[in-house]
């Protein structure tokens, strides 16, 4: 067992610290989803932000709320609760938000170094589609086990449901061609 030492004969239990340590930073789940997002908004991409030619599918008219209602749970749920490290699944789902994370940050180094064209943010990266709408999902899924909390799992099926929905009839508007008159 590692123990730091804390000053007049006194021992304390290194697992006991970063437990310490992690409590209260929930609401770092969202902000470290968040902040490429500053960046995107702050630096618009090299064509602009112009809808697709093709109409967006009549069902995204429903599933579009439903995917917003998600996203500020997910971003919000997090804030009042905090990570745990004390079982293996909590630090299992520390380590799958963390690659979760890095896979994120990838795709928007990837968008930002190369042009910022709208093809990068739905384009497939190391073989998986959508990097983009498929990482932060996986990672507040990992946060739900992460946190604890249930209502956050609730929250991150539901917005990665919609979210994956939406992002895949988003890329697949992009890619089509618009019908010929």
């Amino acid at each position: 067992m590692v123990h730091l030492w804390r000053g007049r004969g006194a021992m304390l239990d290194a697992g006991r610290v970063m437990l310490d340590t992690l409590r209260g930073l929930g609401w770092l789940v969202p902000v470290a989803v968040l902040a490429p997002n500053a960046l995107w908004v702050a630096l618009p991409g090299a064509a602009g932000l112009a809808p697709p030619a093709i109409p967006a599918p009549p069902w995204t008219r429903w599933v579009a709320p439903v995917e917003w209602v998600g996203r500020a749970a997910v971003f919000i749920l997090p804030v009042l609760y905090r990570l745990e490290a004390g079982t293996m699944a909590s630090v299992a789902a520390l380590w799958v938000m963390s690659l979760a994370l890095a896979f994120y940050y990838l795709g928007w180094l990837r968008y930002f170094t190369r042009g910022r064209e709208r093809a990068l943010l739905h384009g497939r990266l190391l073989g998986v589609p959508l990097p983009l709408t498929v990482s932060p999902v996986a990672y507040f899924l990992a946060a739900s086990v992460a946190l604890a909390p249930r209502p956050l799992a609730v929250a991150a099926v539901v917005f990665g449901a919609a979210h994956i929905a939406i992002s895949w009839s988003e890329h697949a508007r992009l890619v089509a061609r618009p019908p010929s008159p």
